[in-house]
Parts: structure tokens; C-alpha cells; sequence
């Protein structure tokens, strides 16, 4: 009869040292899971039904597993093993850290932490069995924070790089009348970008399929995985890049804007669809676990559950020896707990240099400290609610100070939106709002509406609404909403007031009302930003 080899029971110390761990790996990470539940309360049903999905779906896995027997691995007492410590302190110590001094985006510092966490599960889980569950471990990662709240603020970015090498491919073909800011109001017009087979979701959805196969054929996370995954973000940019490519050509050099529209659709779908498939066939150099069913066949002998005759038979000899040994002979062989606690005590320290070091941030203004923004009294203004599509995304951690006005001044009517914040995920492009409102936007330019004043220029509603916005902070006002990211990332604690007006009727920006009223709103916002900071 088999002996079966059980975990030893660890005493009360290293039951309380474990605990101590895991309070102060969750205090570490206590700013990414208060936003994670924060963001669920915004989540739709769909995303909450996913989220449930893919929990569903790791439970059922640790049931199987249990069944099988590969859970009497599980040590109650930590075992220091080099990968998982590297995933845990390398993702939640250095990844989060610098992420979050450098672009601060909380769906990532999510994923970092989800990722340390199982870094941190390692520790306790047979190595076999915690690398065989490294591809669900990711793909759970990814799937929490972007399904809570997939707006991170990137997306723009990367639509703006995605235009801007379309047109340098237009340039290198001598057509140079179209900008890339046409072809952001392109996107907008017909592109539908909120869909996943464009843009940034793309590259998220592209990875949740790569993950997703990893995990059903059973591929090694390895050199080999990365550079399938790279390949496979290349292949979904390239094929984005050229799905806009051909929507510009038909609209603009071949002038059939509805034949672009019907197109745009299929177009990502079959960039993706391509993408996808190039990326399995990437996958299958990708060598699977070889020796995950011996070791699940191992454990199950030794546990006293008897095996198919097809495992057993690929056992060797010294391993069905050492099912047979003596009760007191395995578990001297066992490490114990009162073995394992030194390497606790050696890890401690280290989890708790990660707390001290996880509460240093940016430094950032505090926004009770950011009095209103006051307009000079020649200006006739009164508050106007906030949608609720703004309200919601002006709901974040970084509470930025939000003041919407309705204003006349002469013949100049019209509604202006100022939004106070250090942080540059407060902020967005307002031609990507203005879309959100319902209004269509024809044409959108760069204009130097003042010596000062560099701003964006839009017509909207078909000729019938003009707009322009700008970016401005103590020293500096620009149009560009990427030279706002990289100069937070540079100066963490400037404030900037993004500027957004839209008139309630058409107007040029040359005209001498829109100059003198520009320079009116440019010198009351550095008036006010340059006395409260």
C-alpha cells in the first residue's frame, strides 16, 4: 500500500508569517486594487459577464487539478524559488513603480499587480503546476482591469502615431495635400475606432488570443513566446496602419466616401482575422510541456490515486520507489515548515522595502488647492451641467477640477469646458468629445489664433459649429495632446488647464472677435495658474 505524502502542517508562527506576507503584499498594491474595484461600479454587463467567465473558468481549472491530485503540492509556508520572485518583485516593484512615475496608467499598475500576485502564488504552488498556469494567470491579468474600465487614455496616442505614419506613407508617394489630422477626423467620421479590431484594442484583444491559445496547446512561456508576441503586435499595428491607409485612399484620392464607409468594418475584421491567424501559425514553433502530464501522473502515484497505465508507464523507477518508501522516510525528505520559515524571514524585508518604496508618487497638486478659474468680467457667464459621458470620465483618481460654462461676449456665444489637473489621463482630445456628443466633425487644422495661442480649429455640423482647443500650463500652450503626455512624463508636477470652446455659431479664426476673445480666456487661465501655483 502507498504511503501518500501529505505537506506538513506548519505551526502557528509560520501560519501568522505567511498572513504577515500577504497583508503586506496587498497593503504594497492597495492603489491598484482600490481603483480595480472602484472602475467595476462603470463596467457593463457584458465586462462583468466576462470577468465572471474567466473566474469561472480559473475555479474549474483548480477544481481539475485538485481532483487529479496536483494540488497536495500547495505548501502553506512560502518556498523561495527564483522565477516567481522575479515575476512578483519584478512586475509590482520595478514595472509598477516606474509606470507609475513615468505615464501612470492604473490599468496597467492592474495587470502588474495581478501578475505579482501569482508571482507571489508561486511560492506556494508546485513549479510544474504554477508554469502550466502562467498563460490563464496572464490572460486573467489582462482581462480585469481593461474590462472594468478600458479607457486608459493611450488609445489617442497611439491613433495619432497610426496617422502620422500613414501620412509619411502618403508623402512618399508625393500626396502630401492630406493631414494626419484629416485622417483623425476621418476616423472619426466613419472609422468607428471603439471597435476591437482597431487601434489600441486591437493589440489588447490580439493579446487575449495569443494567451488563449498558449493556455489550450499548452506552449512554454519563453523567449520564443515573446518573440511570437512581438511579432504578433507588429502584425496587428501593420495591419490597422493599412486598414486606415486604404479608408483614406478611397475617401480622399478616389473620392468615395460611402464606399469607405461600408468597407471599414470588413476591413478591420480581415486585419485582424489575418493577424490572428499568422500569430498561431507563430505559435506552433513554440514547444509545448513535455513533461506536464509525467509530473501530473507523478504526483497523482504518490497521492494514491491510480493513474492511466499510459502515465505510469513513462514513471521511472526511482520515482515509484519513492512512492513506496515509509511514511517517515518521505517526510524526512519534506522540507518543513520550521526549514521554510528562515527564507520567510528572508523575504519579509524585501516585501516590506516594496511597501515603503510602492507609497513614493509623483508628486501631485492637491485638487482642493485649485481655486476656480475666473473669467474677466467683459465675459457673461453662467454654469452648465456636465453630461453624463463626461461626468463619468472625469471621474478618476486624479479628481481634476472640472468647470463648464456657457459664455457671451458681443456677438460670441457659445460653451466653454476648463479642466484643471496635473495628471495627463484627466485630460483628452475634445474632438474625440465632441463625437461622444453626437456632433459631426468636417474639418479640424492647426492655427495660430494669437502669438501666444497655438490651437486646433474645428468645423463641425457640416459648416454650421466651429470649435478650437489648446493645452495650457504656466510656460507653455500647444494643440498637441502627445507634447502634454511627454511633458508629464518629464515634469510630473505642472498643472496644465485643458481649454476647450465651442461656439454656437459658425466663425474664422483670423476674424479680429475670435482673436481678442482667445487672448481674453489665454491671459485670465495664466493669470489664475500662475498665482495659485
Amino acid at each position: 500500500m502507498h504511503a501518500a505524502i501529505r505537506p506538513d502542517t506548519p505551526n502557528w508562527k509560520g501560519l501568522a508569517s505567511t498572513c504577515l506576507l500577504i497583508a503586506t503584499w496587498l497593503y504594497a498594491n492597495s492603489s491598484a486594487l482600490g481603483w480595480l474595484f472602484e472602475s467595476f461600479k462603470y463596467a457593463s454587463s457584458f465586462n462583468l459577464m466576462l470577468v465572471g467567465v474567466a473566474v469561472v473558468a480559473v475555479l474549474v481549472q483548480l477544481v481539475r487539478l485538485s481532483a487529479a491530485g496536483s494540488m497536495l503540492g500547495v505548501s502553506a509556508t512560502p518556498t523561495l524559488r527564483p522565477h516567481p520572485i522575479l515575476l512578483m518583485l519584478g512586475s509590482s516593484a520595478l514595472g509598477a513603480i516606474a509606470f507609475r512615475w513615468f505615464v501612470d496608467i492604473p490599468q496597467i499598475n492592474v495587470v502588474l499587480f495581478a501578475l505579482g500576485t501569482y508571482g507571489l502564488c508561486g511560492l506556494f504552488l508546485p513549479p510544474d503546476l504554477w508554469r502550466k498556469g502562467l498563460p490563464v494567470a496572464a490572460l486573467v491579468a489582462l482581462i480585469l482591469p481593461f474590462s472594468a474600465q478600458f479607457g486608459s487614455g493611450l488609445g489617442f496616442p497611439v491613433r495619432v502615431l497610426t496617422a502620422q505614419a500613414v501620412e509619411q506613407l502618403l508623402a512618399a508617394w508625393h500626396v502630401s495635400a492630406i493631414s494626419s489630422a484629416d485622417i483623425i477626423v476621418l476616423e472619426n467620421g466613419i472609422a468607428h475606432v471603439d471597435l476591437p479590431c482597431s487601434g489600441l484594442k486591437s493589440l489588447w484583444t490580439g493579446t487575449l488570443f495569443l494567451l488563449a491559445a498558449t493556455g489550450l496547446e499548452r506552449r512554454q512561456l519563453g523567449m520564443r513566446w515573446f518573440l511570437v508576441w512581438a511579432s504578433s503586435l507588429l502584425l496587428l499595428i501593420w495591419a490597422n496602419t493599412l486598414r486606415v491607409l486604404l479608408l483614406v485612399l478611397i475617401t480622399y484620392i478616389w473620392q468615395q466616401p460611402q464606399v469607405a464607409e461600408i468597407l471599414h468594418v470588413p476591413l478591420g475584421l480581415i486585419g485582424f482575422i489575418g493577424a490572428c491567424t499568422l500569430t498561431w501559425m507563430l505559435l506552433q514553433k513554440v514547444p509545448k510541456h513535455s513533461h506536464w502530464e509525467l509530473a501530473l501522473a507523478g504526483e497523482a502515484s504518490i497521492a494514491g490515486v491510480s493513474p492511466p497505465m499510459t502515465q505510469v508507464a513513462g514513471l521511472s523507477q526511482h520515482s515509484i520507489k519513492q512512492a513506496e518508501l515509509p511514511n517517515s522516510q518521505t517526510q524526512s525528505n519534506h522540507p518543513k515548515s520550521k526549514i521554510q520559515n528562515p527564507k520567510l524571514a528572508q523575504l519579509l524585508p524585501i516585501i516590506i522595502a516594496l511597501v515603503l518604496f510602492s507609497q513614493l508618487r509623483p508628486p501631485q497638486v492637491n485638487p482642493s488647492a485649485i481655486a476656480p478659474i475666473q473669467l474677466p468680467s467683459p465675459i457673461v457667464s453662467e454654469p452648465l451641467p456636465l453630461t453624463e459621458a463626461e461626468e463619468r470620465f472625469f471621474d478618476n483618481s486624479a479628481r481634476p477640477s472640472v468647470q463648464k460654462q456657457h459664455f457671451t461676449l458681443g456677438e460670441l456665444s457659445g460653451s466653454i469646458l476648463l479642466v484643471t489637473t496635473t495628471a495627463w489621463h484627466a485630460h483628452h482630445p475634445p474632438e474625440l468629445c465632441f463625437v461622444g456628443n453626437g456632433l459631426k466633425v468636417d474639418h479640424m487644422e492647426r492655427k495660430q489664433l494669437t502669438p501666444e495661442v497655438l490651437a486646433r480649429w474645428l468645423s463641425l455640423q457640416d459648416g454650421k459649429l466651429s470649435a478650437t482647443y489648446w493645452f495650457q500650463s504656466p510656460k507653455q500652450t500647444t494643440d498637441d495632446f502627445l507634447s502634454r503626455l511627454w511633458n508629464y512624463a518629464v515634469y510630473k508636477n505642472k498643472t496644465w488647464v485643458l481649454v476647450s470652446i465651442l461656439f454656437d455659431h459658425p466663425h474664422t479664426p483670423e476674424s479680429p472677435e475670435i482673436q481678442a476673445f482667445t487672448t481674453t480666456v489665454h491671459k485670465a487661465i495664466a493669470r489664475s495658474v500662475n498665482q495659485g501655483w
